[in-house]
């Protein structure tokens, strides 16, 4: 049972209670049936909870992803490196016989190298950004739907112990009235069969 029919089956009992002669607003309720929806309505809030849990679940999802596509990037990165100096090596070793060309080589193959360090490592830096945004974006969603389901968790309470508790009072005055009539009724027909002679 959601909440919402909880509530809803709540306030049809107290408009289908039987009325109490002589209080204004007051009724009889079967306490058995609102102490059943109590009960079912207690059953139906972890529902709500088991939502944030599934969030908390997606924030791990989210990071592990993060990280996958940060080792991704790290190596990819690495193999650019690996193909970039290789191929700086190979060109090296062609033109080893000409010193100016060697030099040259070796000066690009450095330059090549460096470049590809300061990418690797601004990718690197990139990636590792993004997981931080993405786990920070994430404990923030996380921690909004734990405290909104909470928050929900403690209004459908609190709104429903206000409801129980005015269909206790209402139940606790019937019962009160129905005491304190019957001895007025018990006295007067005592009154009453003394009066009838014998």
């Amino acid at each position: 049972m959601d909440i919402l029919r909880a509530i809803e089956e709540l306030e049809s009992l107290v408009e289908a209670g039987t009325r109490v002669p002589g209080f204004r607003k007051k009724v009889l309720v079967d306490i058995d049936h609102i102490t059943s929806l109590g009960n079912e309505l207690r059953h139906s809030v972890p529902a709500d909870i088991q939502e944030a849990h599934e969030v908390l679940k997606q924030k791990d999802s989210i990071l592990s992803q993060a990280h996958l596509e940060a080792n991704r990037i790290k190596d990819t990165a690495a193999g650019e490196i690996s193909a970039l100096a290789a191929a700086a090596q190979q060109e090296h070793h062609s033109m080893v016989e000409e010193t100016e060309v060697v030099r040259a080589a070796e000066a690009k193959a450095q330059e090549i190298k460096d470049e590809a360090m300061m990418e690797s490592a601004l990718l690197l830096q990139d990636a590792q950004k993004r997981v931080y945004q993405i786990e920070s974006e994430a404990n923030v969603a996380a921690a909004s739907h734990r405290n909104g389901a909470d928050q929900y968790a403690r209004e459908v309470l609190f709104n429903l112990e206000e409801q129980l508790a005015d269909a206790l009072g209402q139940v606790r005055r019937g019962i009160d009235a129905l005491r304190t009539s019957e001895p007025r009724a018990q006295a007067k027909s005592a009154a009453e069969a003394e009066k009838v002679p014998a």
